[in-house]
């Protein structure tokens, strides 16, 4: 019974990277301002479900559905693994919250604490990994005489925020109308 469990939990974690997928290809990017990553909903989701390993299982693998895509911007080897793979694979960490969560179901107590540090561990972990990699691949696109920590900051900074507060919301809607989406089957 374990082995048919961790098979369809790496079952369902294929399907939520390319639901995840899918969900990226919404555009929410407010000009060169900010984007709101909307793929990282499914993974999230998924990962209150299975946990962690399966959630970062899931967020690598929309990570390299994306590289295959070619909808990528690459500068070098490095840059790509960091943005593209580890980046998107840190999505699952949001699955940290996933035992408080199935004990606060089975007790029908109020999850939204505990979505909120999961959204938020998982977006800004990631948006972080986004604020390294602008300091250290993208400092040429900083406005001449811009502090290049300053441009990072404010281009992946207020990227996360946004992200934390759309993704939270709508994810909280989710576990809020469909609890049953959190549940493991037996």
């Amino acid at each position: 019974m374990a082995q048919r469990q961790q098979l369809l939990g790496m079952i369902e974690a294929a399907l939520m990277a390319v639901l995840a997928f899918v969900f990226a290809l919404i555009p929410l990017d407010v000009g060169n301002i900010f984007e709101i990553e909307l793929g990282m909903i499914p993974i999230m989701i998924f990962a209150f479900r299975r946990g962690p390993k399966l959630g970062i299982l899931a967020g690598f693998l929309w990570g390299i559905l994306k590289l295959v895509s070619g909808d990528i911007v690459v500068l070098s080897f490095l840059q790509v693994f960091v943005e593209y793979v580890f980046a998107f694979a840190v999505t699952g960490l949001a699955g940290f919250g996933a035992q408080t969560i199935q004990q606060k179901l089975a007790q029908k107590e109020s999850l939204y604490g505990t979505i909120a540090w999961s959204v938020a561990l998982a977006v800004f972990v990631k948006y972080f990994i986004h604020f390294i990699a602008g300091v250290v691949y993208w400092s040429s696109y900083a406005p001449d005489g811009m502090n290049i920590y300053w441009y990072s900051f404010l281009v992946n900074g207020s990227s996360a925020l946004a992200t934390f507060i759309v993704d939270g919301l709508i994810v909280a809607l989710i576990c809020r109308a469909a609890p049953h989406l959190l549940r493991v089957k037996e």
